[in-house]
This record gives C-alpha cells, sequence and structure tokens, in this order.
C-alpha cells in the first residue's frame, strides 16, 4: 500500500487513463471469451449459448492469458498514479488470483465439482433471472445443454489424480443436478408453452446422462487426499488477492485470540440471561424453538421485510433504486454444501437488480433426528441475524450498491473480506442501533460472531496446519455447538475454498477500523455519511476503499 501511495504524486502522461480503460477492457473481454458461465453470472449475455473449455487446451488457454495480461499490468503500473494505479492494482490482484488456482491449487485438475457446478449453476441462473423474455432464454439453454455432453469429455481429460473430498462434493452436485435438467427446466418450458420443451426434455435428459458419465468416469480414476492448498498458496492469496498484510501464522494467531474472546463474552452473557446456565446449555435450549418446517420461508421473509424497514426507518444507509429481494428454496443441487442459506447476488449488468435469498428447507424423507437437526440451525433466535446478514443491510444492499458502480473492474470485482466483512459487520452495528435487544437473540449474534472466529481457525489450520476433515468437523461440533450434518457440510465448503471463511472476521476487523478513523477524521458526520461512502465504491479489498472513504 505504500508503493501505491507513493505513485499517487507522480506526473503521469495525459492519455494514461485511456491506455489503462483500454487495457482492463481488454483483459475484462478476453475473461468473458474465456469463462462465457462466469459473463452470464455478470449479466453480460454475448455469449450465452457457450461453455468454456474445461480441458487440457482450455487449461493452456487460460495459464497464457494469465501470463500475457500480467505482463502488460505490470508495464503499466509503473507509470500510474491515482485512479489508473487503483485500476491496475485490482488487475493484478485478479491475475494473481487466477495464477494462484491454476498454477499452485491446481484447481481445474484435482478439483471435479467445477464441471457439474458449471453446468447446473448456469443453467439454473438463466431460468431464474428474467433478464430477457423467458422464450429467447429457453433457446439458450437449449443451445447450451444440448453442448453439455461434448463439455463433459473435455472435462474428463483435465483429471489423473483427484482430490478424494472434492470427488464426493462433485458427485453429490451432479446427484441433485441432474434431475434439474432432465426434469425441472422443460417442465417449466412446457408451463410456459415453448417450442423449446421436447427438445429441452431430450437435451435435459442427455446432460443429465453427461454429468453422471463424467462422475463414474472420474470415480474410476486413482485419488488422492491431500485437499490443503498448502503455505505458499495460502500466503499469496491473502498478501497478492486480498492484500492483507496477514500471513497463515498471523491469521491463525488472530482466530485463536478471536475465538476465546468471543467465548468469553459468551459465557458473560449466558450468566447474565440465566445464572448458573452453561452457554452450551442455552445454546441447546435456542435450537429447540424453531418454526416448522412448513414456515421456514414465511419466517425468513418476514425477517427480511422487518430489517428493510428499520435500515429506512433508522437512515442506515441509502437504498439502492429498483432493488428487489426474493426468498425462495436452496436449489436441490446446492443443498449439499449449503446447510442454513444463501445469497444469490443480481447480475452486475442487469437493469433489474433482483437477489435471491436461498433457504435450505428439511428434505421430506429426513429422518427424525435429521430434520430436528436441520431445524435447530433456523432456530428464532438465528433467523433475525441472517435476514440482516443477507438481506438488509448486508449482502444485497451492499451487492446492489456495488453494482451501480460504473467502473468496470470496480464494479466486477468481488473482495470476499469486504462483502463478508460488511455482513458480518452489519450483525453487530444493527444491534447498536436497536434491531434487535432480546439478550438471547443477542446471544445468538455472539454464537454467529465465534462460528466466524472458528472459520479464521480452521481456514488457515485446514490449508497450512495439517488438519483433517474429521478434526474440522469435530472443532465445529464442539467448540461451536454446530450440528453434525451442518458442520459436515460447512467444511466440505471450507477445502475447496481457501481463505473465503477467514473473510468474515478479518473484513469486519478493517471495517471497524475504517470507520474508527473515519470519525476521527470526520466527527460531526453520521453513521448513513460512513455507510454510504463504503457502499458506493464497490466491493473492493478493504485497502483501497479506505482511501476512497477517507478522501
Amino acid at each position: 500500500m505504500l508503493a501505491l501511495r507513493k505513485k499517487l504524486n507522480r506526473k503521469v502522461p495525459k492519455d494514461m487513463s485511456e491506455k489503462v480503460s483500454e487495457l482492463i477492457g481488454r483483459l475484462l473481454d478476453r475473461e468473458n471469451e474465456l469463462q462465457p458461465p462466469a459473463a452470464t453470472f455478470k449479466g453480460i449475455h454475448d455469449y450465452d449459448e457457450e461453455w468454456d473449455d474445461p480441458g487440457p487446451e482450455g487449461i493452456a488457454a487460460y495459464e497464457a492469458f494469465v501470463d500475457e495480461y500480467s505482463a502488460q499490468v505490470e508495464e503499466a503500473a509503473r507509470a500510474a498514479e491515482g485512479e489508473d494505479a487503483v485500476d491496475l492494482a485490482l488487475a493484478r490482484a485478479r491475475l494473481a488470483n487466477y495464477d494462484v488456482s491454476l498454477r499452485l491449487l491446481d484447481e481445474l485438475r484435482r478439483n471435479p465439482i467445477g464441471v457439474p457446478a458449471t453446468v447446473v449453476q448456469t443453467i439454473f441462473i438463466m431460468l431464474v433471472r428474467d433478464y430477457a423474455p423467458l422464450e429467447e432464454r429457453l433457446g439458450a439453454m437449449l443451445a447450451r445443454m444440448q453442448k453439455v455432453p461434448a463439455y463433459c469429455e473435455k472435462g474428463k481429460r483435465a483429471f489423473e489424480k483427484p482430490v478424494a473430498k472434492f470427488l464426493e462434493s462433485a458427485a453429490e452436485m451432479a446427484a441433485q443436478g441432474g434431475p434439474f435438467l432432465a426434469r425441472v427446466v422443460p417442465a417449466a418450458a412446457e408451463q410456459a408453452g415453448s417450442k423449446y420443451a421436447a427438445d429441452l426434455a431430450e437435451a435435459g435428459e442427455r446432460a443429465a446422462a453427461a454429468l453422471d458419465d463424467f462422475i463414474t468416469h472420474v470415480r474410476g480414476l486413482p485419488v488422492r487426499e491431500d485437499f490443503a492448498a498448502g503455505r505458499e498458496a495460502f500466503d499469496r492469496l491473502l498478501r497478492e488477492y486480498h492484500l492483507l498484510d496477514y500471513d497463515a501464522d498471523s491469521l491463525l494467531t488472530f482466530g485463536r485470540e478471536s475465538l476465546a474472546r468471543v467465548q468469553g463474552e459468551i459465557a458473560a452473557l449466558a450468566e447474565k440471561v440465566r445464572p448458573g446456565a452453561t452457554p452450551a446449555q442455552l445454546a441447546e435450549e435456542s435450537k429447540k424453538d424453531h418454526p416448522a418446517a412448513d414456515e421456514l420461508l414465511d419466517f425468513y421473509r418476514e425477517w427480511m421485510s422487518r430489517s428493510r424497514q428499520f435500515v429506512i426507518d433508522k437512515s442506515i444507509c441509502g437504498l439502492p433504486q429498483g432493488e428487489e429481494l426474493e426468498v425462495i428454496p436452496t436449489p436441490e443441487f446446492e443443498r449439499s454444501v449449503i446447510p442454513y442459506g444463501a445469497y444469490m447476488p443480481a447480475a452486475a449488468y442487469e437493469p433489474r437488480q433482483k437477489g435471491f435469498f436461498y433457504v435450505t428447507p428439511v428434505e421430506p424423507d429426513a429422518s427424525p433426528e435429521e430434520r430436528e437437526q436441520k431445524l435447530a440451525g433456523h432456530n428464532r433466535a438465528k433467523v433475525p441475524i441472517i435476514a440482516l446478514h443477507e438481506g438488509y443491510p448486508g449482502h444485497h444492499l451492499q451487492l446492489c450498491w456495488a453494482n451501480r458502480v460504473t467502473n468496470r473492474i470496480r464494479r466486477e470485482f468481488h473482495s470476499n473480506p469486504l462483502i463478508e466483512g460488511w455482513a458480518l459487520y452489519c450483525e453487530e452495528m444493527m444491534r447498536e442501533e436497536g434491531f434487535y435487544d432480546d439478550e438471547r437473540v443477542i446471544l445468538g449474534q455472539k454464537r454467529a460472531m465465534l462460528w466466524r472466529a472458528a472459520r479464521v481457525v480452521l481456514d488457515a489450520s485446514l490449508h497450512t496446519g495439517g488438519m483433517t476433515f474429521d478434526e474440522a468437523v469435530a472443532f465445529l461440533v464442539d467448540v461451536v455447538s454446530l450440528e453434525r450434518v451442518n458442520a459436515e457440510a460447512e467444511v466440505k465448503r471450507y477445502i475447496y475454498t481457501p481463505t473465503q471463511p477467514m473473510s468474515y472476521l478479518v473484513g469486519k476487523r478493517e471495517i471497524m477500523a475504517l470507520r474508527d478513523d473515519y470519525f476521527k477524521r470526520y466527527p460531526e458526520a453520521s453513521l448513513r455519511d460512513f455507510h454510504d461512502r463504503l457502499l458506493a465504491v464497490g466491493s473492493l479489498p478493504v485497502k483501497l476503499v479506505r482511501d476512497a472513504v477517507l478522501a
């Protein structure tokens, strides 16, 4: 960051901004050519009938892209200052992330979940987002689904020795996504009276069979157990992608210290709620107080509505015009890795800013024990926190504002510490502002903070400290009181998303430090002033957000 600030005083050629803009435009255009599904997710629909190439040739092309543009960005950065320096810092961070994923994590050769996840999630997005008339979207979906068998054949060639745990998640994704392709999409087309209905039914069956065949092929390969990212990859992601002043060791120390601090706060609050009761006893009691299975969605919708109105009434921050949020059941193909709920944002480039909040329901065929474990994760002390975290003023509001940023790379950049840190910051900030004052809900918020501290410990430990999958599950059960079935789903995600789990608490810490500095500089400002300034910048690394907010 010091190097970046030194550049701010240099004189720059008058045409530098144009050159930087052109370079970054070419970089992002090439990304879209190489990743058509990612372009669809952004709301860029020039490639809606195409897939990426998951085979060796596609991997080689992506590596060449990273090398080519890394050299160009480094050269441009040597003479850049001001806003150009910020944009090039983002480009450098983006390319560093790709380089680590391709070369150190070897992600496209050891994790087969990418093939079924890309197919199923992309088709799902095209179905639920109404960015074009349904008939037009169904036509593009048909073109894509007809190419799934060839896509899977290419994907087979990338793998020699996949990670066993990643293969388990890939198999679950394919098993749950197949029926979506074969039945749900054709049913939607038939219900709409689409001319593509019959062809989609045939293409869906073939696509589902291709995913199954892909999994069968990968299951026949020798597997490896080493899911860990490794210290070099982990530290590079922290330093070069997230622009954080941590390495694995200092991050682990922060996580352990935070865990101990929050455990002390929970113990003190538990004694206040009911003298003599342990935090574990109160946690178990809270878990038993939950809505019925058939009331879950409406319960979440009620709290989403309450949190939105509170943001308006208390002037917490502005609401972007036209934003919408719909609460829906988690798609079946996502339920193995989303135990509770998750947010799917509106596309960056689509006029309609409609996000979706997934609620993972209880499966009808679940055993009574599994049913109760699932419902325990949706208890009444927890849902208000989830609603504000995912919806208002959390992820939904922040990402809708980020989609309003006019600068292209800033609109498309997604820094997890900023995004997750903001949502976690909101949990505490909304309590400070009076959104909830029930001590049991506050205790639930503290337990949620404990969970995020545990994620920091597990992130570093799983990827650099030799912690096993089973040890991580036991840690969540014993320390955070998560239900085992939900703890397993959590760890399945942690092992293939290094540095994502730490983002919540680390990001919150950075935002709180920024808020303190902001009010020292602008003591007469309101809380809304700070929030509106932060939200206007976009989802950038907090180090870069800091300069914009304090300017």
